[in-house]
């Protein structure tokens, strides 16, 4: 008798990135290690649209069809699950707006059988032996389905996994790591088409963003977990063994949370001889010129920090961020010093943010040491605090998930026209790569193949 099968899809049809899923990867590997079940995945950012995703579920037939996704991945997602439930399969969804939205998906799309509250590996497991075993009582800890009488209903809260260490490696062999590796780009600063892969190191975030909170407690709890540095090393070196990846990039909301944690990784990263350059975001508060020399010395080369807007009103007022515009310009500083690029982010068009304020946030990033910088649109994603803020300023929000992007438009109207955002999202990238120093790096980068598609990826997401 052969064995039950699970198809994991990732429906990203819109700004494909090449990234390495690690979550489902991650996921696959715990189904696969704790029940008798065939696992594969497909993911769409290689193949966008809904005809790869017929052909995948026709040839590979599968029994369960889990799909995650963020908000505004979820017009696609509804296609993908009911287009698996045409094929027979039970549908389960996950990921951020899922966790938030569960009921409601429930109550309005019935090709959806349960929905996985937050993180996936304990969930899934106790959901499908539910299913084998044709149970449909309660609900197990950690996630929704629909009753005897086809009300949507959870089960009790599910705690998240306490050691990371008991997660094995990631299920690479489900995926082909040397398109991934290919496409990656994370340092391409360093050597255009130099091949990577990204990681996780941690769950959970300490910090109070509006933009990000409560939404990442109610995913991952109050809690940071971090892996072991040793059990992070072994990912490493298993990665590059196996694929010959060049690079790595740490996928963390905050990779430096803890600097202690964060120096004991460096040693054990130095004792490795991998010797290869990574990445990560951090924040500018928990950075200092000793601790990212460290980090240099053990191979970092592009460090990410969010600003997020130059206004004291609006980064701490409406984004409640925690840092200053000197400590981010500082931790820029000390990256350059230590010879890694810094990578800024900003957001234009917060909720009452003015014109002036968003012209002094594009200057201080123009001004900054930062080599690369991000200019995205403020889009307050449902569940987290800014969004609540809005709801309860009677402010109206977009029903669509579409307009949930912060690449090209927003779910409120602000009180600049969408136009005149997208235009000073132009501008701003103009005026940050006009400066000589800037604008000479790309200009080496387009002199290789590998430059020019690296360029074309950017541009990609500054199109409507």
């Amino acid at each position: 008798m052969s064995r039950p099968k699970l198809a994991l899809i990732n429906p990203r049809f819109r700004y494909p990135s090449g990234d390495l899923p690690v979550g489902l990867a991650s996921l696959a590997a715990w189904v696969r290690r704790e029940l008798p079940v065939q696992v594969a995945i497909h993911d769409a950012s290689f193949q966008p649209g809904l005809a790869p995703v017929h052909r995948f579920l026709e040839r590979f037939r599968p029994d369960f069809v889990g799909i995650g996704a963020s908000t505004l991945m979820m017009p696609d997602a509804l296609d993908v699950a009911a287009l698996a439930a045409r094929s027979g399969a039970r549908v389960v969804l996950g990921g951020p707006h899922p966790t938030l939205d569960a009921h409601a998906l429930l109550a309005e799309h019935p090709c959806i059988d349960a929905v996985v509250l937050g993180e996936g590996e304990l969930s899934l497991v106790d959901l499908l032996a539910r299913w084998l075993a044709h149970d449909q009582g309660v609900p197990p800890a950690g996630v929704a389905w629909r009753d005897g009488q086809g009300r949507p209903c959870s089960g009790p809260p599910r705690s998240p996994m306490a050691d990371l260490d008991r997660l094995p490696l990631p299920a690479w062999d489900l995926l082909d790591m040397r398109r991934y590796s290919a496409a990656w780009g994370k340092l391409d600063h360093l050597r255009p088409g130099l091949t990577g892969a990204n990681v996780c190191a941690s769950r959970g975030c300490p910090h109070r963003c509006s933009f990000c909170q409560p939404t990442l407690e109610r995913l991952f709890g109050r809690r940071l977990r971090q892996r072991s540095p040793a059990h992070l090393v072994c990912e490493l070196e298993a990665l590059q063994r196996r694929y010959r990846v060049q690079g790595f990039w740490f996928t963390d909301d905050t990779f430096t949370a803890r600097p202690a944690w964060t120096r004991a990784f460096c040693e054990a990263y130095r004792a490795s001889g991998l010797g290869l350059p990574w990445g990560c975001t951090s924040r500018a508060d928990v950075l200092d010129a000793d601790l990212v020399r460290t980090m240099a010395e053990a191979g970092l080369r592009r460090l990410g920090v969010g600003l997020e807007a130059a206004s004291d009103r609006i980064r701490e007022g409406v984004y409640a961020k925690g840092a200053t515009v000197e400590q981010v310009r500082d931790a820029l500083g000390f990256a350059a010093d230590a010879g890694a690029h810094g990578f800024v982010f900003l957001m234009l068009g917060a909720p009452g943010e003015r014109l002036q304020e968003m012209l002094e946030t594009i200057r201080v990033a123009a001004v900054s040491p930062a080599h690369d910088a991000s200019f995205s649109l403020c889009v307050p994603l449902p569940g987290t605090a800014l969004h609540q803020r809005l709801l309860d300023q009677g402010v109206s929000l977009s029903s669509s998930h579409r307009d949930y992007d912060y690449y090209s438009r927003q779910p409120f109207r602000h009180e600049l026209p969408g136009w005149a955002l997208r235009g000073l999202q132009y501008y701003g990238w103009a005026r940050f790569y006009a400066e000589p120093w800037r604008g000479r790096a790309v200009l080496r980068s387009l002199t290789r193949p590998a430059g020019w598609r690296a360029q074309a990826h950017r541009a990609r997401r500054l199109l409507p």
